[in-house]
Formats: structure tokens, sequence, C-alpha cells
């Protein structure tokens, strides 16, 4: 049984592994611009903190700087992990597979303990190198804007996206006492995040776009321009008239291509096999040992 459990979790491994590097996000390239994650120099912005610090900075002042830093070491330590990761687990999966096939059919018995230290080794390294990708993973997934094309990480621009959240009516803001207010117009609110993107707001809609050429319909009638809500109050106007009879605010922002659910479909695969495999990488640690420890009954 032992040996059985082993060559089916080093299989699982092996096949989630190659699952993952499939969709892998930044392997595949479709989170936009990240391909210059690898090259990030991440030491500039620590340089900015200390110097901003030794300037009698404030706690608040420093803040930006922070978060510079720290996103541009996230996507640095993301690009990195999600290939070695994925590529150890592959690689060092496939040996125990193929280890564990000659135990299931009693041709290695006299290396039954060497298998079972590397499955051990392997379980541990696969389940600590994927824990922590996957940590990064799901934070920057789940916490960083999205952009489309994205310039180079700075101060000004550490939490700015180009795609601004808005809700499942396309609406980002709406009348309340006689006044527009906005749903989304906190700074680290304000825009679209990985995690949003399989929302049926930031993809392609025939019935808005038909809603768009009808120029009756509240949403072509209440268009306005959304860069305008950066204050709890809307300050902006109408795109396409008054818009003193509308019960809420909308945009037109509508995409006809289908990048972003791509990339969101991506990315949860990828982040839901990666349980997988440390599950699998847990399970191959234990039967590992227990083989380690075997009597060589194959029990």
């Amino acid at each position: 049984m032992k040996k059985t459990l082993f060559l089916i979790l080093s299989g699982c491994i092996v096949i989630f592994s190659i699952i993952c590097i499939c969709c892998g996000p930044i392997i595949t390239g479709v989170i936009p611009g990240s391909d210059d994650w690898k090259t990030l120099n991440c030491q500039q912005y620590s340089d900015e903190v200390k110097k901003q610090k030794d300037a009698g900075a404030s706690r608040s002042d420093l803040k930006p700087y922070k978060r510079a830093r720290n996103k541009c070491n996230r996507e640095k330590a993301m690009y990195g992990l999600e290939y070695s990761s994925l590529i150890v687990d592959a690689i060092c999966g496939f040996v125990c597979t193929i280890l564990g096939l000659l135990h299931y059919f009693d041709v290695a018995k006299p290396f039954e303990k060497v298998t079972g230290i590397i499955g051990l080794a392997t379980g541990i390294i696969g389940f600590v190198l994927t824990l922590v990708y996957l940590c990064y993973s799901a934070y920057i997934f789940t916490n960083d804007p999205y952009d489309s094309n994205p310039s180079a990480i700075s101060i000004t621009n550490y939490n700015v996206g180009d795609v601004y959240k808005r809700n499942g009516d396309w609406a980002f803001a709406k009348k309340e006492d006689g006044k527009f207010k906005c749903l989304y117009y906190k700074v680290n609110d304000r825009y679209a995040k990985y995690s949003d993107l399989g929302k049926k707001q930031y993809n392609y809609n025939n019935k808005k776009n038909k809603e768009l050429l009808d120029h009756n319909s509240d949403f072509y009638k209440c268009q306005a321009d959304i860069t305008s809500c950066t204050e709890e109050e809307f300050q902006g106007s109408g795109t396409n008239g008054a818009i003193t009879d509308c019960e809420a605010l909308y945009t037109s922002d509508l995409n006809n291509n289908i990048d972003r659910k791509y990339l969101f479909d991506k990315w949860v695969t990828t982040i839901i096999f990666s349980c997988f495999i440390i599950v699998c990488d847990i399970g191959l640690a234990i039967f590992g040992f227990l083989l380690f420890k075997s009597d060589g009954s194959g029990i």
C-alpha cells in the first residue's frame, strides 16, 4: 500500500505541475509586463525609504515609498518562485514516479530506503517552495491592481491600474440625497485588481454594447467621466449630456476582448492546482518516510 500511494502521489505531482506550468500567469506571459519582473531593481526603493527616513519623513509620508518597495519585492519574488517551484516539483515528482514504478513492480527492493529518503526530501522541498510561491501569487492576485499597459514601477504608480472599478451594472457612482456618491474613490480601492477580472463588468457584454448604442437608455444618457471619482462626492459632469435625472453614473469602458477573463482563469487554475501540489507533497513526504522505515514487506 505504501508503494502504491507513493507512486500515485508522485504521479499526481507531475501532472499537477505540468498543468500549472501550462497555466502559470508569468510562465505563459498573460500578466502584462511580467517579463520585466525578473530585472526589477528593488534596492532603489529601499534606498529611497532610508533617504526619506534620514530626512525626517513621517510614518504616513513613508507609506508610498514602502508600498513601492514591497510591490517590487513581491513581483520579483513571484517571478523566481513560479519558475523554480513548478519546475522542481515537476522534475522531482517525475524522478519519484520512476522510482515508485520500480518499487511497485518489486524491481528495486534493495533501494527502498534510499527511495524513501528521496521521497521525503522531495516532499519537504516541494512543499516549502510551492507554499511560498502560492502565498506570493495569491497575495498579488487579490491585492494588486491590474494594469494592461504597465510602466516601470515607481513611487507614483505603485498602486495604479488602468481599469477603474465599477459594480455589476457598470455603475461607479449612485445618487444619494441629490448628490452622486462615488462607490470606489479610495486610493487602494479605485482600480480593479487581478481577482476582479473574472467579473462580467470587466469583460465583453453584448447587452451593454447594445444599450450604449441606444440613446434613450440610462446606460447611454448617464455616462460620465469615471476619472473624476477621486473623492467621496462625484465632481465631474456627464459625457453624453445632463445627468441631473440619473440615479447612477456609468462608464462605457467595455472590453471587447477576452484577455482579462483569460488571465483570470489561468491564474485561478494555477492557484488551485498549486494547492493540490502542496497536499501531494505532504503525502509524498509522509509515505517517503514510511518507506524509509519499512521492513521491506511492502505492506
